[in-house]
């Protein structure tokens, strides 16, 4: 526990810093810890889906495109025409770069396609929103922290003590329906009022409520998904960079899942 403390206050520092200094002429610190993020989450999911296969390069070319995936992302998302182009050649020609694998390399299985295909996704749309909500504004990703943070510490203070009724045994045996209601009501109407009170979003009380309680809805989304991953693996964490909390994506998983839904959310404002 004291490990878990540590790491986690660290974490917290450290986070809190790039994020309030990465802005104007320092903007590439918070968006290149994004870019650094998402490449070790998509090294952590190659991982688990080749821990039991022989070591190939082809296991671990999700890490590149991930990489170059949400570079490409963080560094041209502002240029609008540009940006439209390049994000449509890279990825018509990554897919045309797997199916020649596909074709050509006798090892590299329909499972092994659709996984890389997964991976590049799932580990880095949700830091390529990271880096996008932070350029918009500093209290846009401090809400979205705010949300599944809370959740989550609140879902478990209150599951621990009052959970009876699990709310998916077989994915995560410790998750309560009762914790789940509680970070839902809780976390979402603390993050609600922060954004009430610094204003940045315009919007009243009512409507900041229910984009809160859906933010953390879909943060408990990500977070079970995640823990299925695992599950189903057969692992208990993605890595341990954190000491006492796991991975990246075991710190994240929730967050990513938000904070795509928020950025595409502030797009169509």
């Amino acid at each position: 526990m004291k490990q878990r403390i540590i790491t986690g206050s660290l974490l917290v520092i450290v986070l809190g810093l790039l994020i309030y200094f990465g802005e104007g002429p320092l903007e590439f610190l918070f968006s290149g810890l994004c870019v650094l993020l998402a490449t070790i989450a998509s090294w952590e999911f190659s991982r688990m889906l080749y821990k039991d296969k022989p070591f190939s390069p082809f296991n671990y070319l999700a890490v590149l495109f991930t990489f170059s995936f949400t570079l490409i992302n963080v560094i041209w998302f502002k240029q609008t025409v540009l940006y439209y182009q390049i994000f449509f050649m890279f990825i018509i020609s990554m897919f045309l770069i797997y199916a020649l694998i596909y074709i050509f390399y006798d090892k590299f299985t329909l499972s092994d396609f659709s996984g890389q295909i997964l991976t590049v996704f799932y580990t880095s749309l949700g830091f390529i929103a990271f880096a996008y909500l932070r350029i918009l504004s500093i209290h846009l990703i401090i809400y979205l922290f705010l949300v599944a943070m809370l959740t989550d510490v609140f879902a478990y203070l209150i599951g621990i003590k009052f959970g009876k009724h699990r709310l998916a045994i077989k994915i995560s045996p410790k998750k309560s329906v009762e914790g789940a209601i509680a970070g839902l009501l809780i976390g979402g109407t603390l993050a609600a009022l922060y954004a009430y009170s610094v204003n940045f979003m315009n919007y009243n009380l009512v409507y900041l409520l229910l984009i809160s309680f859906s933010l953390s809805i879909i943060s408990q989304i990500g977070d079970l998904v995640a823990s299925k991953f695992k599950r189903e693996a057969d692992i208990k964490d993605y890595s341990q960079i954190f000491p006492g909390h796991g991975g990246v994506l075991d710190r994240f998983d929730s967050s990513m899942f938000a904070a795509i839904f928020l950025m595409i959310l502030v797009m169509v404002w």
